[in-house]
């Protein structure tokens, strides 16, 4: 397998299929959420989300958590937007005042919906409570005023249930067809309803709701590049610290990534460590979570190689020769950052694998089928650069970088993206170095300034 080489004015290929955007119709690969794709719910989890009956189930409306089971409160929340319930100032019940869905709760109370938790005296609702598939039936129910039924649906397991007439209502309606498929003689009526279920029996009780199946998401990585370091060091423990803050973490299309605003501050609290910075060039000692400009480093060649938007960066203020020329990245909170824009239509996941003696960070997510992957040679000026297809072979070229050093300490990097429909577009960066004798063996750093690197 031939590797190529990021060299002085010498570019080095490396392809970038862009996905074609989705019609206008159309959910963008995986739909709404990461984490229900291939669920034989993912129809009527995206009609729930199209209706705003649900917004995931973490701030960022990335994951709808399939699997996690319904509470009480939750599902009169889902009731109230799915059905439009207007609020109330009664307060029914006596045990949901510390609750977020208190107002939800006494709206499906006001409709009827729901009697209690607690007969006869049913002053209680039980707010965090799951909610049973027999209890789910009987909710359902009374929220669409379902029909009794008309003979029996065939389940051999709720005879023993409160809630056997409502199952039998909602069979009847075919909102339900059994937890046993395909024979469906049984219904489980004792079972917790997960959120994914929830969305299925909403989807199917409500006609206004359409079940809407988004195209596959295809999740390849896209970029990988490695950078290596001494074993042990103070500095290693910030970069493991900052790897595992990061690792996992999606970009959205269209996102801007940002090491500094998801990380955040370094902090003893949050386990960083003194360590070594440049400051003004010159090498000093210590700040907490210093040493960081490592990870930053890999990010930014992930990045950069992967074919994404640059957004911000800045190389450090000296050569160090850990990291290629010009295409470096230096970190400081909160001002020296490490920021690109995921410009694919689907999301990007960033992976890394921090070890004793390297950092390694993957992008993943969907660039047609190519693969790079990088490492940077400690004390070479240039980083190897492999590209292969799915069938590992070496592929054509879409994305072409050099970087250029012209003598005083200066570099040129030029990275140019060669789009499928064959225009192309170009990112420059120049970038001084304090001394140009930093870059032959690190001597006689000239000059001062007020940039604080970790």
């Amino acid at each position: 397998m031939r590797y190529l080489l990021i060299a002085f004015v010498l570019p080095v290929a490396v392809v970038l299929v862009a996905a074609g955007p989705a019609a206008a119709d159309e959910l963008p690969p995986g739909g709404t959420f990461v984490d229900d794709d291939g669920s034989v719910h993912e129809a009527a989890i995206e009609a729930l989300a199209a209706a705003d009956i649900t917004r995931g189930c973490d701030d960022r409306g990335l994951l709808f958590c399939p699997d996690r089971s319904v509470s009480r409160g939750e599902m009169a929340t889902f009731l109230v937007r799915a059905l439009g319930l207007a609020d109330t100032d009664v307060d029914f019940f006596v045990d949901d005042s510390d609750s977020q869905f208190e107002s939800a709760i006494n709206a499906v109370a006001a409709a009827g919906i729901t009697l209690g938790c607690n007969p006869p005296d049913n002053d209680r609702f039980c707010p965090t409570g799951h909610v049973t598939r027999g209890a789910m039936a009987s909710f359902l129910v009374r929220a669409l005023d379902l029909p009794p039924p008309v003979g029996e649906a065939g389940f051999d397991d709720v005879e023993d249930s409160v809630h056997r007439d409502d199952i039998e209502a909602l069979a009847a309606s075919d909102v339900t067809r059994g937890c046993n498929p395909p024979e469906n003689t049984a219904y489980c009526p004792f079972d917790r309803v997960t959120r994914a279920q929830m969305a299925t029996f909403l989807a199917r009780a409500l006609p206004h709701l359409e079940p809407n199946q988004p195209p596959e998401r295809i999740m390849q990585r896209i970029s990988r590049f490695s950078t290596y370091h001494d074993c042990c060091e103070p500095r290693v423990t910030n970069i493991r610290l900052m790897a595992e803050a990061l690792d996992g973490y999606i970009v959205k299309p269209g996102e801007v990534f940002s090491i500094n605003e998801i990380v955040g501050a370094r902090t003893t609290a949050k386990g960083y460590v003194g360590a070594p910075y440049l400051d003004g060039g010159r090498l000093a000692c210590c700040v907490i979570g210093g040493g960081t400009s490592q990870f930053g480093t890999t990010m930014y060649n992930a990045a950069f190689w992967g074919g994404f938007e640059i957004v911000e960066h800045k190389p450090h203020s000296r050569y160090i020769d850990r990291y290629p020329l010009g295409i470096e990245a230096t970190m400081g909170y909160p001002s020296l950052d490490v920021k690109f824009r995921n410009d694919t239509d689907t999301i990007v996941m960033v992976r890394t694998n921090p070890q004793p003696t390297y950092i390694m960070v993957e992008l993943w997510g969907y660039a047609g089928g190519w693969q790079m992957t990088g490492y940077h040679p400690k004390g070479n000026l240039r980083s190897a650069i492999t590209v292969t297809n799915d069938e590992g072979r070496r592929v054509s070229a879409s994305v072409s970088g050099s970087a250029t050093f012209s003598g005083g300490g200066s570099a040129r990097v030029v990275r140019t993206i060669r789009e499928p429909d064959g225009s192309q577009r170009s990112q420059a960066w120049n970038w001084t170095y304090l001394s140009s004798a930093d870059i032959q063996g690190f001597v006689g750093v000239a000059g001062l300034t007020d940039l604080v690197e970790e």
